[in-house]
Protein backbone atom coordinates (compact mmCIF):
# COMPACT_ATOMS: atom_id res chain seq x y z
CA UNK A 1 0.00 0.00 0.00
CA UNK A 2 2.84 2.40 0.89
CA UNK A 3 4.50 1.62 -2.42
CA UNK A 4 1.26 2.42 -4.28
CA UNK A 5 0.91 5.89 -2.70
CA UNK A 6 4.59 6.71 -3.34
CA UNK A 7 4.23 5.75 -7.00
CA UNK A 8 1.04 7.81 -7.30
CA UNK A 9 2.74 10.82 -5.67
CA UNK A 10 5.74 10.80 -8.01
CA UNK A 11 3.56 10.34 -11.11
CA UNK A 12 1.59 13.48 -10.18
CA UNK A 13 4.82 15.45 -9.68
CA UNK A 14 6.06 14.37 -13.13
CA UNK A 15 2.76 15.31 -14.81
CA UNK A 16 2.81 18.74 -13.13
CA UNK A 17 6.35 19.40 -14.39
CA UNK A 18 5.43 18.33 -17.92
CA UNK A 19 2.44 20.74 -18.00
CA UNK A 20 4.64 23.63 -16.86
CA UNK A 21 7.32 22.78 -19.48
CA UNK A 22 4.70 22.68 -22.25
CA UNK A 23 3.27 26.07 -21.17
CA UNK A 24 6.72 27.70 -21.13
CA UNK A 25 7.59 26.25 -24.55
CA UNK A 26 4.43 27.68 -26.13
CA UNK A 27 5.05 31.04 -24.47
CA UNK A 28 8.65 31.17 -25.75
CA UNK A 29 7.57 30.18 -29.24
CA UNK A 30 4.96 32.93 -29.30
CA UNK A 31 7.46 35.51 -28.02
CA UNK A 32 10.02 34.44 -30.61
CA UNK A 33 7.51 34.73 -33.45
CA UNK A 34 6.51 38.14 -32.26
CA UNK A 35 10.15 39.38 -32.30
CA UNK A 36 10.79 38.09 -35.81
CA UNK A 37 7.64 39.73 -37.09
CA UNK A 38 8.68 43.00 -35.45
CA UNK A 39 12.04 43.17 -37.33
CA UNK A 40 12.24 45.76 -40.04
CA UNK A 41 13.73 43.82 -42.95
CA UNK A 42 14.48 47.07 -44.78
CA UNK A 43 16.65 48.42 -42.00
CA UNK A 44 20.27 49.17 -42.92
CA UNK A 45 22.84 47.84 -40.48
CA UNK A 46 26.34 49.20 -39.98
CA UNK A 47 29.77 47.54 -40.02
CA UNK A 48 32.47 49.29 -38.05
CA UNK A 49 36.04 48.15 -38.79
CA UNK A 50 38.87 48.93 -36.39
CA UNK A 51 42.44 48.22 -37.53
CA UNK A 52 45.25 47.65 -35.06
CA UNK A 53 48.70 47.63 -36.60
CA UNK A 54 49.28 48.20 -40.32
CA UNK A 55 47.00 46.63 -42.88
CA UNK A 56 43.54 46.95 -44.37
CA UNK A 57 40.30 45.00 -44.28
CA UNK A 58 38.26 44.65 -47.43
CA UNK A 59 34.57 43.82 -47.09
CA UNK A 60 32.18 42.57 -49.76
CA UNK A 61 28.41 42.28 -49.37
CA UNK A 62 25.26 42.54 -51.45
CA UNK A 63 23.57 44.86 -48.95
CA UNK A 64 23.63 45.73 -45.28
CA UNK A 65 20.19 44.35 -44.52
CA UNK A 66 19.35 41.38 -42.33
CA UNK A 67 20.78 38.03 -43.46
CA UNK A 68 23.10 39.69 -45.98
CA UNK A 69 26.27 37.65 -46.56
CA UNK A 70 29.35 39.63 -45.59
CA UNK A 71 32.88 38.57 -46.58
CA UNK A 72 35.94 40.15 -44.99
CA UNK A 73 39.54 39.82 -46.09
CA UNK A 74 42.58 41.01 -44.10
CA UNK A 75 45.53 42.32 -46.14
CA UNK A 76 48.69 43.16 -44.17
CA UNK A 77 51.06 45.93 -45.21
CA UNK A 78 54.68 45.14 -46.02
CA UNK A 79 56.54 44.14 -42.87
CA UNK A 80 53.35 43.01 -41.12
CA UNK A 81 51.28 39.85 -40.93
CA UNK A 82 47.60 39.36 -40.14
CA UNK A 83 47.16 38.05 -36.61
CA UNK A 84 43.42 37.76 -35.99
CA UNK A 85 39.93 39.24 -36.24
CA UNK A 86 38.02 40.01 -33.07
CA UNK A 87 34.33 39.55 -33.88
CA UNK A 88 31.35 38.14 -31.99
CA UNK A 89 33.60 38.18 -28.89
CA UNK A 90 35.81 35.57 -30.56
CA UNK A 91 39.27 35.50 -32.08
CA UNK A 92 39.22 34.35 -35.69
CA UNK A 93 42.60 33.67 -37.28
CA UNK A 94 41.47 33.05 -40.87
CA UNK A 95 42.46 35.89 -43.19
CA UNK A 96 39.21 35.42 -45.09
CA UNK A 97 35.98 35.05 -43.15
CA UNK A 98 32.25 35.12 -43.99
CA UNK A 99 29.14 35.65 -41.87
CA UNK A 100 25.47 36.66 -42.15
CA UNK A 101 24.48 40.08 -40.89
CA UNK A 102 21.84 40.15 -38.13
CA UNK A 103 22.63 43.46 -36.40
CA UNK A 104 25.12 46.28 -36.23
CA UNK A 105 28.60 44.86 -35.84
CA UNK A 106 32.13 45.95 -34.95
CA UNK A 107 35.14 44.14 -36.39
CA UNK A 108 38.63 44.49 -35.02
CA UNK A 109 41.54 43.39 -37.22
CA UNK A 110 44.93 42.97 -35.61
CA UNK A 111 48.11 43.16 -37.70
CA UNK A 112 51.47 42.51 -36.04
CA UNK A 113 54.94 43.48 -37.18
CA UNK A 114 57.01 40.75 -38.77
CA UNK A 115 60.37 40.10 -37.14
CA UNK A 116 63.44 41.28 -38.98
CA UNK A 117 64.25 38.67 -41.59
CA UNK A 118 67.73 37.83 -42.84
CA UNK A 119 68.29 38.16 -46.57
CA UNK A 120 68.42 34.36 -46.84
CA UNK A 121 64.72 34.09 -45.95
CA UNK A 122 62.67 33.92 -49.16
CA UNK A 123 59.34 32.92 -47.55
CA UNK A 124 58.19 33.35 -43.96
CA UNK A 125 54.60 32.64 -42.89
CA UNK A 126 54.79 33.69 -39.27
CA UNK A 127 51.64 31.99 -38.04
CA UNK A 128 52.22 28.70 -39.83
CA UNK A 129 55.95 28.09 -39.49
CA UNK A 130 57.37 25.79 -36.83
CA UNK A 131 59.39 28.02 -34.50
CA UNK A 132 62.13 25.47 -33.72
CA UNK A 133 65.62 26.55 -34.83
CA UNK A 134 67.33 24.57 -37.59
CA UNK A 135 70.73 22.89 -37.28
CA UNK A 136 72.27 23.41 -40.73
CA UNK A 137 75.10 21.14 -41.87
CA UNK A 138 77.26 22.21 -44.79
CA UNK A 139 77.98 19.27 -47.06
CA UNK A 140 81.58 18.14 -46.84
CA UNK A 141 82.55 21.50 -45.41
CA UNK A 142 83.96 22.71 -42.11
CA UNK A 143 80.95 24.67 -40.87
CA UNK A 144 77.63 24.06 -39.15
CA UNK A 145 75.28 26.50 -37.50
CA UNK A 146 72.06 26.82 -35.58
CA UNK A 147 69.65 29.46 -36.91
CA UNK A 148 66.12 30.43 -36.02
CA UNK A 149 63.46 30.75 -38.71
CA UNK A 150 64.12 34.48 -39.14
CA UNK A 151 67.67 33.58 -40.20
CA UNK A 152 69.23 34.85 -36.97
CA UNK A 153 72.44 33.01 -36.08
CA UNK A 154 72.15 31.38 -32.65
CA UNK A 155 75.38 29.38 -32.63
CA UNK A 156 78.04 28.12 -35.04
CA UNK A 157 80.79 25.51 -35.18
CA UNK A 158 84.00 25.44 -37.20
CA UNK A 159 86.30 22.44 -37.64
CA UNK A 160 89.84 21.91 -38.86
CA UNK A 161 88.84 18.78 -40.83
CA UNK A 162 86.13 18.50 -43.44
CA UNK A 163 82.91 16.79 -42.52
CA UNK A 164 82.41 13.27 -43.81
CA UNK A 165 78.74 14.26 -43.93
CA UNK A 166 76.75 13.53 -40.75
CA UNK A 167 76.92 15.83 -37.72
CA UNK A 168 74.67 15.77 -34.67
CA UNK A 169 74.05 18.41 -32.03
CA UNK A 170 74.23 16.63 -28.65
CA UNK A 171 73.13 19.59 -26.56
CA UNK A 172 73.35 23.37 -26.91
CA UNK A 173 77.11 23.22 -27.50
CA UNK A 174 78.49 19.68 -27.97
CA UNK A 175 78.56 18.05 -31.39
CA UNK A 176 79.33 14.55 -32.68
CA UNK A 177 80.29 14.05 -36.30
CA UNK A 178 81.90 12.10 -39.13
CA UNK A 179 85.10 13.65 -40.47
CA UNK A 180 87.54 13.07 -43.32
CA UNK A 181 91.12 11.96 -42.51
CA UNK A 182 94.07 13.57 -44.24
CA UNK A 183 94.73 10.38 -46.21
CA UNK A 184 92.61 7.39 -47.23
CA UNK A 185 93.40 4.24 -49.25
CA UNK A 186 90.19 4.53 -51.31
CA UNK A 187 87.20 6.83 -51.40
CA UNK A 188 83.88 7.67 -53.01
CA UNK A 189 81.49 10.56 -52.53
CA UNK A 190 80.42 10.88 -48.91
CA UNK A 191 83.50 9.21 -47.46
CA UNK A 192 84.48 9.82 -43.87
CA UNK A 193 86.87 7.76 -41.78
CA UNK A 194 86.80 9.34 -38.31
CA UNK A 195 84.08 9.80 -35.70
CA UNK A 196 84.68 12.67 -33.28
CA UNK A 197 82.90 14.27 -30.34
CA UNK A 198 83.59 17.89 -29.39
CA UNK A 199 82.91 19.58 -26.07
CA UNK A 200 81.66 23.14 -25.47
CA UNK A 201 85.18 24.49 -26.07
CA UNK A 202 85.36 22.66 -29.42
CA UNK A 203 87.98 20.26 -28.03
CA UNK A 204 87.96 16.64 -29.24
CA UNK A 205 86.88 14.48 -26.30
CA UNK A 206 86.27 11.18 -28.13
CA UNK A 207 87.54 9.74 -31.42
CA UNK A 208 87.24 6.50 -33.36
CA UNK A 209 88.75 5.74 -36.78
CA UNK A 210 88.03 3.11 -39.43
CA UNK A 211 90.36 3.92 -42.30
CA UNK A 212 92.37 1.04 -43.77
CA UNK A 213 93.04 -0.44 -47.20
CA UNK A 214 90.09 -2.74 -46.55
CA UNK A 215 87.51 -0.61 -44.71
CA UNK A 216 86.34 3.01 -44.49
CA UNK A 217 83.66 4.78 -42.46
CA UNK A 218 81.29 6.83 -44.61
CA UNK A 219 78.21 9.05 -44.71
CA UNK A 220 76.17 8.38 -41.59
CA UNK A 221 75.98 7.11 -38.01
CA UNK A 222 73.37 6.81 -35.28
CA UNK A 223 73.78 7.27 -31.53
CA UNK A 224 71.71 4.59 -29.82
CA UNK A 225 69.78 5.10 -26.55
CA UNK A 226 72.45 3.11 -24.66
CA UNK A 227 75.19 5.42 -25.97
CA UNK A 228 76.57 2.92 -28.49
CA UNK A 229 77.14 4.09 -32.06
CA UNK A 230 75.94 2.47 -35.26
CA UNK A 231 78.08 3.43 -38.26
CA UNK A 232 78.32 2.69 -41.97
CA UNK A 233 81.49 1.08 -43.34
CA UNK A 234 82.57 0.30 -46.89
CA UNK A 235 84.15 -3.15 -47.04
CA UNK A 236 86.48 -3.79 -49.98
CA UNK A 237 86.72 -7.16 -51.77
CA UNK A 238 89.49 -7.73 -54.29
CA UNK A 239 88.85 -8.74 -57.88
CA UNK A 240 89.47 -12.40 -57.04
CA UNK A 241 87.21 -12.23 -53.99
CA UNK A 242 84.45 -10.51 -55.94
CA UNK A 243 84.54 -13.23 -58.61
CA UNK A 244 84.09 -15.82 -55.87
CA UNK A 245 80.99 -13.91 -54.74
CA UNK A 246 79.53 -14.11 -58.25
CA UNK A 247 80.19 -10.46 -59.20
CA UNK A 248 80.15 -10.15 -62.98
CA UNK A 249 82.44 -7.14 -63.40
CA UNK A 250 86.22 -7.12 -63.28
CA UNK A 251 87.91 -5.35 -60.41
CA UNK A 252 87.20 -4.92 -56.69
CA UNK A 253 83.73 -4.45 -55.24
CA UNK A 254 82.81 -2.39 -52.18
CA UNK A 255 79.96 -3.71 -50.05
CA UNK A 256 78.15 -2.24 -47.07
CA UNK A 257 78.71 -3.15 -43.45
CA UNK A 258 77.12 -1.75 -40.28
CA UNK A 259 79.09 -1.83 -37.05
CA UNK A 260 78.03 -1.10 -33.48
CA UNK A 261 80.74 0.55 -31.40
CA UNK A 262 80.61 0.44 -27.62
CA UNK A 263 81.56 3.99 -26.84
CA UNK A 264 83.24 3.43 -23.47
CA UNK A 265 85.55 0.62 -24.68
CA UNK A 266 85.74 1.53 -28.39
CA UNK A 267 85.09 -2.12 -29.23
CA UNK A 268 82.90 -3.39 -32.06
CA UNK A 269 80.26 -5.45 -30.26
CA UNK A 270 77.95 -6.17 -33.23
CA UNK A 271 78.02 -6.04 -36.99
CA UNK A 272 75.90 -6.75 -40.04
CA UNK A 273 77.63 -7.46 -43.36
CA UNK A 274 75.84 -7.34 -46.67
CA UNK A 275 78.31 -9.93 -48.00
CA UNK A 276 76.57 -12.53 -45.82
CA UNK A 277 73.22 -11.95 -47.56
CA UNK A 278 73.94 -11.96 -51.29
CA UNK A 279 72.28 -13.70 -54.24
CA UNK A 280 73.33 -13.86 -57.92
CA UNK A 281 72.16 -15.64 -61.05
CA UNK A 282 75.26 -14.87 -63.15
CA UNK A 283 77.77 -17.62 -62.27
CA UNK A 284 76.48 -21.04 -61.26
CA UNK A 285 79.96 -22.06 -60.10
CA UNK A 286 80.35 -19.11 -57.72
CA UNK A 287 78.90 -18.49 -54.27
CA UNK A 288 75.37 -17.19 -53.71
CA UNK A 289 73.96 -18.68 -56.91
CA UNK A 290 70.17 -18.82 -57.11
CA UNK A 291 67.07 -17.30 -58.62
CA UNK A 292 66.72 -13.63 -57.67
CA UNK A 293 62.93 -13.53 -57.67
CA UNK A 294 62.80 -16.55 -55.38
CA UNK A 295 65.10 -14.88 -52.84
CA UNK A 296 63.77 -11.33 -52.32
CA UNK A 297 65.22 -11.12 -48.81
CA UNK A 298 68.72 -11.41 -50.23
CA UNK A 299 70.71 -8.81 -52.19
CA UNK A 300 71.51 -9.20 -55.90
CA UNK A 301 75.21 -8.34 -56.12
CA UNK A 302 74.86 -7.65 -59.84
CA UNK A 303 71.88 -5.28 -59.73
CA UNK A 304 74.07 -2.20 -60.29
CA UNK A 305 76.43 -2.02 -63.25
CA UNK A 306 79.24 0.08 -61.78
CA UNK A 307 82.71 0.66 -63.19
CA UNK A 308 84.28 1.60 -59.85
CA UNK A 309 82.85 -1.22 -57.74
CA UNK A 310 80.82 1.08 -55.46
CA UNK A 311 77.62 -0.80 -56.19
CA UNK A 312 75.45 -0.06 -53.14
CA UNK A 313 76.46 3.37 -51.85
CA UNK A 314 74.32 3.37 -48.74
CA UNK A 315 74.03 6.95 -47.48
CA UNK A 316 71.86 6.91 -44.38
CA UNK A 317 70.73 4.74 -41.52
CA UNK A 318 68.14 5.11 -38.78
CA UNK A 319 67.76 2.97 -35.68
CA UNK A 320 64.33 2.14 -34.24
CA UNK A 321 64.90 1.22 -30.57
CA UNK A 322 61.30 0.12 -30.05
CA UNK A 323 61.37 -2.58 -32.73
CA UNK A 324 65.17 -3.01 -32.66
CA UNK A 325 65.42 -2.44 -36.42
CA UNK A 326 67.81 -0.57 -38.69
CA UNK A 327 66.55 1.29 -41.76
CA UNK A 328 69.27 1.62 -44.39
CA UNK A 329 68.96 3.95 -47.39
CA UNK A 330 70.78 2.29 -50.31
CA UNK A 331 71.22 4.96 -52.93
CA UNK A 332 72.26 2.95 -55.98
CA UNK A 333 69.60 0.30 -55.36
CA UNK A 334 67.04 3.10 -54.91
CA UNK A 335 65.45 1.42 -51.93
CA UNK A 336 65.43 1.03 -48.15
CA UNK A 337 66.57 -2.17 -46.45
CA UNK A 338 65.05 -3.10 -43.09
CA UNK A 339 67.66 -4.99 -41.08
CA UNK A 340 67.15 -6.89 -37.79
CA UNK A 341 69.35 -5.88 -34.88
CA UNK A 342 68.00 -8.35 -32.31
CA UNK A 343 70.34 -11.22 -33.22
CA UNK A 344 73.98 -11.46 -32.17
CA UNK A 345 76.72 -11.14 -34.77
CA UNK A 346 77.01 -14.87 -35.42
CA UNK A 347 73.26 -15.24 -35.86
CA UNK A 348 73.19 -12.14 -38.07
CA UNK A 349 75.61 -13.84 -40.49
CA UNK A 350 72.97 -16.50 -41.14
CA UNK A 351 69.55 -16.22 -42.76
CA UNK A 352 68.38 -14.54 -39.55
CA UNK A 353 70.23 -11.47 -40.79
CA UNK A 354 68.51 -11.39 -44.19
CA UNK A 355 66.42 -8.35 -45.04
CA UNK A 356 63.16 -8.36 -43.09
CA UNK A 357 61.62 -6.05 -45.61
CA UNK A 358 62.66 -3.71 -48.44
CA UNK A 359 60.73 -1.02 -50.24
CA UNK A 360 61.02 1.67 -52.89
CA UNK A 361 62.26 -0.34 -55.89
CA UNK A 362 60.92 -3.90 -56.38
CA UNK A 363 63.00 -4.35 -59.53
CA UNK A 364 66.00 -5.12 -57.26
CA UNK A 365 64.49 -8.56 -56.69
CA UNK A 366 62.97 -8.80 -60.18
CA UNK A 367 59.43 -7.88 -59.23
CA UNK A 368 57.18 -5.91 -61.55
CA UNK A 369 55.43 -4.10 -58.68
CA UNK A 370 55.31 -0.29 -58.73
CA UNK A 371 58.60 1.55 -58.23
CA UNK A 372 58.65 4.78 -56.20
CA UNK A 373 62.34 5.56 -55.53
CA UNK A 374 65.01 6.84 -57.91
CA UNK A 375 67.96 7.46 -55.60
CA UNK A 376 67.14 8.28 -52.00
CA UNK A 377 68.56 9.92 -48.88
CA UNK A 378 67.88 10.42 -45.19
CA UNK A 379 65.70 7.55 -43.93
CA UNK A 380 64.04 8.42 -40.62
CA UNK A 381 61.05 7.78 -38.41
CA UNK A 382 58.79 10.57 -37.17
CA UNK A 383 59.50 11.35 -33.51
CA UNK A 384 58.31 14.95 -33.03
CA UNK A 385 54.77 15.04 -34.44
CA UNK A 386 52.28 13.21 -32.22
CA UNK A 387 49.86 12.63 -35.11
CA UNK A 388 52.37 10.78 -37.28
CA UNK A 389 54.82 9.33 -34.74
CA UNK A 390 56.45 6.16 -36.03
CA UNK A 391 55.79 6.89 -39.69
CA UNK A 392 58.71 6.72 -42.10
CA UNK A 393 60.00 9.75 -44.04
CA UNK A 394 62.51 9.75 -46.91
CA UNK A 395 63.82 12.15 -49.55
CA UNK A 396 63.78 10.67 -53.06
CA UNK A 397 66.17 12.59 -55.29
CA UNK A 398 64.31 11.74 -58.49
CA UNK A 399 67.07 11.56 -61.08
CA UNK A 400 64.62 10.00 -63.58
CA UNK A 401 62.46 13.14 -63.77
CA UNK A 402 64.85 15.71 -62.26
CA UNK A 403 62.19 16.37 -59.65
CA UNK A 404 62.66 15.41 -56.01
CA UNK A 405 59.84 14.09 -53.86
CA UNK A 406 59.34 13.40 -50.15
CA UNK A 407 57.43 10.26 -49.21
CA UNK A 408 55.77 9.26 -45.95
CA UNK A 409 54.97 5.62 -45.18
CA UNK A 410 53.00 3.89 -42.47
CA UNK A 411 55.07 0.73 -42.12
CA UNK A 412 53.93 -2.64 -40.73
CA UNK A 413 53.81 -2.87 -36.95
CA UNK A 414 55.18 -6.39 -37.05
CA UNK A 415 58.07 -7.63 -39.17
CA UNK A 416 58.79 -9.79 -41.04
CA UNK A 417 55.72 -9.76 -43.24
CA UNK A 418 54.96 -12.03 -46.14
CA UNK A 419 56.73 -11.04 -49.35
CA UNK A 420 53.36 -11.22 -51.10
CA UNK A 421 52.26 -8.24 -48.99
CA UNK A 422 55.28 -6.04 -49.72
CA UNK A 423 53.66 -4.38 -52.72
CA UNK A 424 50.59 -3.37 -50.71
CA UNK A 425 52.61 -0.93 -48.60
CA UNK A 426 52.61 2.39 -50.44
CA UNK A 427 53.18 6.05 -49.53
CA UNK A 428 50.42 7.71 -47.49
CA UNK A 429 51.68 11.27 -48.15
CA UNK A 430 54.07 12.92 -50.54
CA UNK A 431 55.31 16.35 -51.48
CA UNK A 432 56.92 17.61 -54.66
CA UNK A 433 57.38 20.94 -56.39
CA UNK A 434 58.68 21.83 -59.83
CA UNK A 435 61.40 23.91 -58.15
CA UNK A 436 62.49 21.11 -55.81
CA UNK A 437 65.34 18.98 -57.13
CA UNK A 438 68.82 17.90 -56.21
CA UNK A 439 70.25 14.60 -57.40
CA UNK A 440 72.50 14.10 -54.37
CA UNK A 441 72.52 14.50 -50.57
CA UNK A 442 69.33 16.23 -49.17
CA UNK A 443 66.72 15.01 -46.68
CA UNK A 444 63.46 15.67 -44.84
CA UNK A 445 62.00 15.37 -41.33
CA UNK A 446 58.52 15.83 -39.84
CA UNK A 447 58.25 18.72 -37.38
CA UNK A 448 56.25 18.89 -34.16
CA UNK A 449 53.47 21.02 -35.70
CA UNK A 450 52.96 18.53 -38.55
CA UNK A 451 54.94 20.50 -41.12
CA UNK A 452 57.85 18.91 -42.96
CA UNK A 453 61.36 20.39 -43.06
CA UNK A 454 63.12 19.68 -46.35
CA UNK A 455 66.82 20.06 -47.07
CA UNK A 456 67.34 20.64 -50.79
CA UNK A 457 71.06 20.00 -50.96
CA UNK A 458 72.10 22.63 -53.50
CA UNK A 459 69.61 25.28 -52.37
CA UNK A 460 68.86 25.32 -48.67
CA UNK A 461 65.74 24.54 -46.67
CA UNK A 462 61.97 24.43 -47.18
CA UNK A 463 59.13 24.01 -44.73
CA UNK A 464 55.77 22.82 -46.06
CA UNK A 465 52.52 22.00 -44.29
CA UNK A 466 50.44 18.87 -44.80
CA UNK A 467 48.48 20.55 -47.59
CA UNK A 468 51.71 21.28 -49.46
CA UNK A 469 51.79 25.01 -48.77
CA UNK A 470 55.29 26.50 -48.46
CA UNK A 471 55.47 28.35 -45.14
CA UNK A 472 59.24 28.95 -44.95
CA UNK A 473 62.17 28.98 -47.32
CA UNK A 474 65.88 29.52 -46.58
CA UNK A 475 68.20 30.27 -49.50
CA UNK A 476 71.78 29.17 -48.89
CA UNK A 477 73.04 31.42 -51.70
CA UNK A 478 75.25 28.85 -53.40
CA UNK A 479 76.16 26.73 -50.37
CA UNK A 480 75.34 23.02 -50.31
CA UNK A 481 73.82 21.28 -47.30
CA UNK A 482 73.93 17.66 -46.17
CA UNK A 483 70.85 17.66 -43.94
CA UNK A 484 68.93 19.75 -41.44
CA UNK A 485 67.62 18.95 -37.98
CA UNK A 486 65.53 20.77 -35.37
CA UNK A 487 66.17 20.91 -31.62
Amino acid sequence: MVGFFLTYFFLNIILLLMRRYLFLSVLLLFSSCTKVNDIDTDKEFSIDVIVEGQGEVKTTHSSLQINSLVKINAIPDAGYYFDYFEIFNQKIEEEEYSFYLINDIQIKAVFSALPDLAEEIDIYKHKEVDKSPVFMIENGGKEAYLKDKTGKLLNSWSFESKLGNELKLIDQERVFGMFKPDQVEFSFGGYGGILREFNVNNDIIWEYEVNTSKELLHHDFQIMPNGNILALVWEKFTSEESKELGYKKDGPVYLEKIIEIEKSTKKIIWEWRSVDHLIQDYDSDAKNYGLIYENPKKIDINYVDSDDGDIMHANGLFYDPIKDLIYLSVNFYSEVWVIPHNYNTEETKSDFGDLLYRFGNPSTYKSNDERFFYNNHHPNLVTLDIDSTGNFIIYVNGYNTENSIIYEYSLPNVLPISVSNWSSIKPIWSYSNEDLFHGKISGAIRLSNGNTLICEGDFGYWEVNKEGKIVWKYNGNGKTFWRGYVY
